[in-house]
């Protein structure tokens, strides 16, 4: 309860507090590319239930068509999906959005309707999860998080679901406030010094 109070005042505030700049980001991705300024991709949530994850859109709507013309492969021989250095499906904003985690902002409206928290397990799309219905089921039992172990551990390397479970796994049977508060630092450090 106390985690849900905290993602509640903490999502209406920073809300507010962004609102003129996701705003700004909204417009500019209309701008800079065809189509909807926010992408809501498919996710499992609390008790698998489902839910559309909010994202400033920084792939081009023609994205399918891009990578067969590219030639370039969207998933592995293992299943695992593929990330390109120069993935020609990014736009050119969407390339800064997603290197200063700007485009995940709008799940703040996520946290807020409670179909995610701030802090928890990384919200996978649906294909990544329906092969593992044990690690799905795992999962489940709290709120996926805007960010969290995955992220502030392995972000932006190349990783599967079963490759997210260790941490996904350990903040679920560990999970504590001041756990959430070391992630949350994290994560702001992640994003003042990217990786990449």
């Amino acid at each position: 309860m106390a985690k849900r109070v905290i993602d509640v005042i903490a999502g209406v505030v920073l809300l507010i507090a962004l609102a003129p700049f996701l705003m700004m980001v909204a417009v500019a991705v209309r701008m800079t590319s065809r189509g909807n300024a926010i992408y809501a991709g498919e996710r499992y949530g609390l008790n698998n239930r489902r839910f559309p994850c909010l994202k400033f859109r920084s792939m081009r709507q023609d994205q399918d068509a891009v990578m067969r013309r590219s030639g370039l492969a969207m998933v592995g021989e293992d299943g695992r999906p593929l990330l390109h250095a120069r993935d020609p499906r990014i736009t050119r904003l969407g390339h800064w959005l997603r290197l200063l985690s700007i485009d995940e902002l709008p799940q703040i409206v996520n946290v807020i309707r409670g179909e995610m928290s701030l802090i928890g397990p990384r919200p996978l799309a649906l294909s990544m999860l329906d092969p593992f219905p044990q690690f799905a089921a795992a999962r489940a039992v709290m709120r996926p998080g805007i960010t969290g172990l995955w992220q502030v551990r392995a972000r932006r390397k190349n990783v599967g679901a079963l490759d997210m479970q260790a941490d996904d796994l350990e903040y679920i049977a560990n999970y504590s406030l001041l756990l959430d508060l070391k992630i949350l630092f994290l994560t702001v450090n992640k994003i003042i010094l990217p990786d990449r």
